[in-house]
């Protein structure tokens, strides 16, 4: 793709906007590590939940917190005194433009159509969800300049302090472990069932494996089910980058399109990732990075929070995915023996 912004001298200063969930926080990554960034000022903008781990790949010079619609107006100010040069907007959301309107830059560039093209200098058309997510952004990053990498890299860099902590949350053991991720925070639609991931847990702890359980506070009460199985359930214990020291601990991730998923790929470790309403194309692992398990039927991918059917059709998309599958595949990843 030719870029439409020039190359920028020395002390550019960027103000970008960038995703607010977890998982494009980390498939974001590849974008930003191809932007210009010899002698160039970078303010990133974002929701609080995510700031640690844009933080932590100390691709900033600043980074601002954005929580809600009026985020655009009670950053204007702020905005302003950066005296910002350009402004890239990796969401897709009406706010993202307006900050970009709000923030001064003279350039300005995002993914628009229709009255929002007005709020941006240069204008990409929305995503399609046809490639997968992280060239999607990369595409964006290319029309301000950046050069495509040979290999996309979405790894954190964690201080040998969260390492640490890790190991004493999960002490090195001779068995493999395998890591459990059954929560999914956009919504119902996107979780294997709970009854499943049980039933997985007690036949992973029969074949001597050491499982453990990952989310949120959110999640709290997934785990602390799948906990009765043995597994160890550390659900609501860690912030973002703890989580992905602890995933440094996994064999393997099983986990639902979720945040956890792109959390693996921080820390490199392989995933079985179970689809139902989204679409692998767009946010699942590469062949190297992991399998995909996915039943198709008519209507998915639906990209719905909920499931809108009833009776035998509910759900059934992850319904579909048998435990035998699942654990097929993690013995496969984990090369072992069937």
């Amino acid at each position: 793709m030719a870029a439409f912004w020039p190359q920028p001298i020395p002390g550019t200063r960027w103000i970008l906007r960038l995703p607010n969930w977890v998982g494009d926080a980390v498939m974001v990554l590849p974008a930003l590590r191809a932007l210009p960034a010899k002698e160039q000022f970078r303010v990133g903008v974002a929701h609080p939940r995510v700031l640690d781990l844009y933080a932590a790949t100390g691709l900033f010079d600043e980074l601002l917190p954005a929580n809600g619609k009026a985020a655009p107006l009670e950053l204007r100010s702020k905005l302003r005194r950066l005296n910002a040069d350009r402004c890239l907007v990796f969401t897709e959301a009406m706010s993202g433009g307006w900050l970009a309107m709000l923030s001064g830059a003279r350039l300005r560039l995002g993914r628009a159509t229709g009255l929002k093209k007005a709020l941006f200098t240069h204008r990409l058309p929305p995503a399609t969800r046809q490639i997968a997510a992280w060239r999607e952004y990369m595409q964006v990053a290319e029309a301000a300049g950046a050069s495509l990498p040979k290999s996309p890299d979405f790894r954190v860099p964690l201080s040998e302090s969260l390492r640490v902590a890790a190991r004493t949350r999960v002490p090195p053991v001779d068995e493999p472990t395998v890591a459990l991720a059954p929560g999914a925070a956009y919504g119902p639609a996107k979780r294997w069932p709970l009854e499943q991931f049980i039933v997985l847990a007690k036949r992973l702890r029969s074949e001597s494996y050491r499982v453990l359980v990952t989310g949120s506070n959110q999640e709290r009460s997934l785990g602390q089910e799948l906990a009765k199985t043995g597994a160890i359930d550390l659900t609501g214990q860690t912030n973002l980058l703890e989580s992905i020291a602890v995933l440094e601990r996994a064999n393997v991730l099983v986990t639902n399109d979720s945040g956890a998923l792109h959390l693996a790929r921080a820390a490199g470790t392989p995933v079985v990732a179970l689809f139902g309403s989204s679409s692998p194309m767009w946010t699942g692992p590469d062949a190297q990075e992991g399998d995909v398990l996915k039943h198709d039927v008519p209507c998915s991918p639906c990209f719905k929070r909920d499931c809108p059917l009833k009776g035998e059709d509910h759900l059934r998309c992850l319904r579909q995915i048998s435990v035998d599958e699942v654990l097929q595949a993690v013995i496969r990843r984990l090369g072992r023996a069937t």
